[in-house]
């Protein structure tokens, strides 16, 4: 994977191929779920699944960690916080109507995410309404067994009448059975988050599909496209950043300071490989990808609106697009997003620091193996979760006390006379020879 990304990423292939790589792997995954979607309606039981999918849990609504994944899921929808955005962006025009950009892209971002979770619950639906369905085919069976009963006798009409009046007669016969309890709301909400979703739920159903070898290829080519799609921009917010930085040395070709981010990239990765890699999936999810990046947005907003200065943040935008952003915009940066993601913050902070940390682990000496249990995270974990959340999270905030301090008390300006960043050169070369 991080040997295709180096590859496209820097046209190493075909230029004309790598130019077209981004529109193949933003335009496939609709089709994929489009045909997924075609598929999963006529299916039995995917009527249920879109109908749990968007009926809302009032218990799930008032935690604070399904706020925090949510706005986390927001965050890495949209790339914010990633750096990845701001990369790209800076080789757009100056005069590029940035206002347009950011409309549509929330409208299509929204509509992508509910039109996927419509298709994945449309085969969850499915998928609960097999199992559904085998539990009380093996519950009926045991009954018609037990009470020398005609088949037939017991269907899925009447299973629960039947039920009813055999425990009313023969109460003890029917405890010693140990009947499944067969409850399909259960079964949707079993499994279907984490890779669990992905390379559990949804392959178990493809199973069960007629052609499944077929819908199996079409699910994982998706997979890949959405992954390298998302590896592209997170490979441009950290390449062009050390190169702005000057981290390396100036002579050093961006290829090459590429193919080093995507080789430690890669290192990284092989942690997840090891026979433990999927707690450590679970953890990087927990902690890498969610706190830093609220804190990360939220210093951002602060240092654009109230440092900066919203009004001469507006005469900005209004020297791109013309004119100056309404009162939407207004009201959003100044108040609205600010106040969201440090509620979240704090909420999620409370909870967390007045709970354990645990994780989810099967049990293989469980009577009832395969089952699963919560356990508490050894003490040492905690280094590392301070090395996921802590500092990320402080390397902004911190850098700009630093400078403060370091401008107040030396009296040394820590500012640059000139942008002088690679996308700007991009910028100024495009200019001179237009």
């Amino acid at each position: 994977m991080q040997c295709i990304v180096h590859l496209i990423h820097d046209k190493m292939i075909l230029p004309s191929l790598s130019s077209q790589a981004v529109y193949v792997t933003s335009t496939l995954p609709y089709v994929v779920l489009t045909i997924f979607l075609i598929r999963g309606l006529t299916l039995k039981g995917s009527l249920d699944g879109i109908k749990f999918l968007f009926t809302p849990d009032l218990n799930e609504l008032m935690n604070p960690s399904t706020w925090l994944d949510a706005g986390a899921q927001v965050f890495y929808s949209f790339s914010l916080a990633f750096g990845g955005l701001i990369s790209f962006s800076s080789y757009n025009s100056v005069h590029n109507n940035c206002e347009q950009d950011a409309v549509i892209i929330s409208i299509i971002n929204g509509f992508t995410s509910v039109y996927a979770a419509t298709v994945i619950y449309s085969v969850i639906g499915f998928r609960a309404t097999e199992r559904f369905d085998d539990c009380l085919e093996g519950n009926i069976l045991a009954l018609l067994n037990a009470f020398n009963l005609p088949e037939g006798n017991i269907t899925e009409g009447n299973y629960k009448e039947s039920l009813q009046n055999l425990n009313g007669t023969f109460p003890e016969i029917i405890q010693s059975l140990e009947l499944k309890t067969c409850d399909l709301q259960t079964f949707l909400s079993q499994g279907v988050e984490g890779t669990g979703l992905a390379f559990i739920v949804f392959t178990e159903a493809i199973t069960k599909m007629p052609v499944s070898p077929l819908w199996s290829i079409l699910f994982f080519i998706m997979l890949f496209c959405l992954g390298l799609s998302t590896m592209f921009g997170s490979i441009e917010g950290t390449v062009v950043p050390l190169q702005d930085l000057n981290i390396f040395p100036k002579r050093w070709p961006k290829e090459a300071i590429t193919g080093i981010v995507c080789l430690v990239s890669f290192i990284v990765a092989l942690i997840f490989a090891q026979s433990s890699g999927n707690y450590w999936l679970a953890l990087f999810d927990s902690f890498a990808g969610s706190i830093p990046l609220l804190v990360i947005a939220f210093c951002e907003m602060i240092a654009v609106v109230y440092i900066y200065g919203i009004d001469r943040f507006n005469k900005d935008i209004e020297f791109m697009i013309g004119h100056k952003p309404n009162l939407f915009w207004q009201v959003t940066w100044r108040f609205a997003s600010p106040l969201i993601v440090l509620v979240i913050f704090v909420f999620y902070f409370v909870t967390k620091v007045s709970s354990n940390v645990t994780y989810i682990a099967w049990n293989p000496s469980s009577d009832d193996f395969p089952t699963l249990e919560v356990l508490e995270y050894p003490a040492w974990i905690y280094v590392i979760i301070f090395i996921l959340a802590g500092i990320p999270s402080l390397v902004v905030p911190g850098t700009a006390i630093f400078k403060l301090i370091q401008r107040c008390c030396c009296n040394k300006n820590v500012y640059r006379a000139e942008v002088d960043t690679v996308s700007a050169k991009v910028q100024m070369y495009a200019t001179e020879m237009s």
